[in-house]
């Protein structure tokens, strides 16, 4: 099965499948275990049985998994393709589910440049972005990315005029030290790996 990695176009309906297949393979083997010790012993009192309901938690967990992806989609190609040909340039993430304490909030894509986070959301629901973005900053503050200004928009053509003066922009040469654990990176792609971080 094919691996997409997080932040990558296609990657919820990879990894949706790949969480399916994991999931049947993880409640297979504890019921294996189970069936072995019912047909040898005549009885489900055994040691067997136990050791199946120990070994299914795991399949649990990535039941979870499955159910929090289960009603998410990919998005189109025809819209990953528009957003590219205005920042194919920046670094770029798709298809997040950027994680609080309270809520979670999907965003199509972030574009990053500078000390500019700018995300596109498809979600049309009452969620507070505000709330997200404060989240985002934060949390690369806590990183050592400071001064970072994150806005998500909910209408396409305002993100994508954004991104557009910003192309035009000339690039600030802003304060950075390397990371220690992103060793390589920009500054801009630890952003990106910060924000993935905080992804499911």
């Amino acid at each position: 099965m094919k691996s997409v990695p997080k932040g990558a176009f296609g990657y919820t309906d990879a990894h949706k499948k790949r969480q399916l297949l994991k999931t049947f393979i993880f409640f297979l083997l504890p019921l294996g275990i189970f069936l072995v010790g019912f047909f040898t012993t005549k009885s489900k009192e055994n040691y067997f049985t136990v050791i199946a309901v120990v070994g299914s938690l795991p399949a649990c967990k990535e039941l979870v998994n499955v159910l929090m992806f289960i009603k998410r989609h990919s998005m189109p190609k025809a819209l990953y393709e528009e957003i590219q040909s205005h920042g194919g340039t920046f670094e770029t993430a798709y298809e997040l589910v950027l994680t609080t304490y309270e809520k979670s909030y999907p965003i199509t894509a972030i574009v990053i440049s500078g000390n500019e986070v700018m995300g596109y959301t498809e979600e049309k629901g009452n969620l507070d972005w505000k709330k997200a973005e404060k989240h985002i900053s934060t949390v690369l503050k806590n990183n050592g990315i400071s001064q970072a200004h994150v806005h998500i928009f909910q209408e396409k053509k305002q993100f994508l005029e954004r991104v557009d003066a910003l192309a035009l922009q000339k690039k600030e040469d802003l304060p950075f030290v390397s990371d220690e654990r992103y060793p390589g990176f920009s500054r801009e792609q630890v952003m990106r790996a910060v924000i993935l971080a905080l992804s499911i």
